[in-house]
């Protein structure tokens, strides 16, 4: 078993491995300051060096707190983390510090409307996660930390989506739906319908779109939770274990040549955009749900420079695919939420479409089991990643910081819809079932990110 000294000469060989590259680089070391670089670089040397860092000091953190504390401060601490990020969204904390100058606690209570003892205990709580930082007596600052939220409200629909909701609705009480109906896949059995009558139980989707009580982001009434989901999906999309520039790097996009990208269930458009910035002969088709303040938000926010070439049509994904004979039909992270047979009948859909001789389906999905690295990151000192034979991609593996999120991401369909994340087999299984022609072409993740890239292909 590990000790604490080897933890401690791993930490360190992982710091060198970054401090190297930054210095050699000339780029900024992270720290604690405002203005302190949100993410370290891309590169794969680095990007394994931090999932491993980060995997090793939870694992001396873990030993050095004991098992005589690690229960009982974890249930003490840890939802008053998610209760204190609740206040700072609720009262919008982060915009009414400002962000290169402490201010003092009698001010940030005035500003704010929260009584100023409160307020320092909330304060006091962020403080142990570096959200934000006291610089001299009775004032605050920002960190880095804080400082990501400011005048932004992605950051917010991201705290308020899983504190107000996700949590009390549903993952508060996926023990007591599991006691009721066992393992089930039916997205009605989840929190919101354990009291419900037969036929007035409701779907994630239809609360999120029929809930007429609030306002998010331009939206008022009906439809301001689910504008307030996309932008938590936005969110999460633009930075971190999920960022949308990966998608360059998983897929050969250029040589597609022209051609037309059928991005379907795309929300916002988010990653239809990212890839059609870098790739100019590339034309995006971005299908969703028909809502009647869709189709002006989504061109509100949709680069200038890619007007005519990203565009939105309603569609409903389990109805017969309009376009047909595209170069590809993309989808990201929609079949996980969805149950085999619905998940069939989108990708039969598709089938429908689909061009044999030249189309081909991507889709960006957990792999619970994870994909391969890119050919150029698949061999590390030597020794080529393999899962199967136990050597892991750094970030995945039992322990890995990669592995513990997308349980995480796990837990979340399985809290809402009922939905579960799936592993190589299973997803090559569900395509059989849809269309015994499709073949798994790749399947690429790069380091430090959560999803992969599947490339499918139909073969006679």
């Amino acid at each position: 078993m590990v000790t604490l000294a080897e933890l401690a000469s791993d930490i360190q060989s992982h710091v060198k491995v970054i401090d190297s590259y930054l210095t050699e680089h000339d780029l900024p070391q992270p720290t604690f300051a405002p203005d302190s670089p949100r993410e370290l670089p891309l590169d794969a040397s680095v990007q394994r060096a931090r999932m491993l860092l980060i995997e090793t000091a939870m694992a001396l953190s873990n030993l050095a707190i004991g098992a005589a504390d690690n229960l009982r401060w974890h249930c003490m601490n840890n939802k008053f983390d998610d209760m204190t990020l609740h206040f700072l969204a609720r009262y919008n904390i982060f915009d009414a510090v400002p962000r290169d100058e402490p201010i003092s606690y009698a001010d940030l209570s005035k500003k704010v409307g929260l009584a100023e003892h409160r307020l320092r205990r909330i304060m006091s709580m962020a403080y142990t996660q570096h959200y934000f930082c006291t610089p001299k007596p009775g004032y605050v600052a920002h960190t880095s930390n804080s400082a990501m939220a400011i005048g932004d409200p992605l950051a917010l629909a991201w705290i308020l989506h899983n504190i107000e909701e996700v949590q009390p609705w549903y993952s508060n009480k996926l023990v007591d739906a599991t006691m009721k109906w066992g393992d089930s896949v039916d997205p009605k059995h989840t929190g919101p319908n354990l009291n419900a009558k037969p036929g007035e139980e409701r779907l994630f989707y239809e609360i999120m779109e029929e809930d007429d009580q609030g306002e998010w982001n331009g939206v008022k009434g009906k439809g301001f939770r689910l504008w307030r989901l996309y932008d938590t999906d936005k969110f999460f999309g633009t930075g971190g274990a999920i960022k949308g520039t990966k998608l360059l790097q998983a897929f050969d996009w250029g040589k597609l040549g022209k051609a037309t990208v059928v991005d379907i269930g795309g929300i916002t458009g988010l990653l239809s955009s990212t890839v059609a910035l870098a790739h100019p002969d590339l034309t995006f088709i971005v299908q969703e749900k028909n809502q009647p303040w869709y189709e002006k938000q989504f061109y509100e926010q949709l680069p200038p420079q890619l007007k005519g070439r990203v565009s939105y049509m309603p569609h409903d994904k389990y109805a017969e695919q309009p376009v047909k004979g595209a170069d590809v039909y993309f989808m990201s992270t929609v079949l996980h939420k969805e149950p085999d047979e619905k998940a069939i009948t989108i990708l039969r859909r598709c089938v429908e479409a689909m061009d044999p001789k030249k189309s081909r389906l991507l889709t960006r999905d957990i792999v619970m089991d994870g994909g391969d690295p890119p050919p150029e990151d698949a061999v590390v000192n030597g020794r080529a990643i393999n899962s199967k034979e136990g050597s892991y991609e750094a970030g995945l593996g039992p322990t890995g910081v990669i592995t513990r999120l997308n349980i995480g991401i796990d837990f979340q369909v399985l809290a809402v819809v009922n939905g579960f994340e799936r592993t190589r087999a299973e997803w090559i299984t569900l395509f059989k079932k849809a269309d015994p022609r499709f073949v798994l072409k790749a399947c690429i993740q790069t380091v430090g990110n959560c999803a992969a890239l599947m490339e499918w292909v139909l073969e006679e």
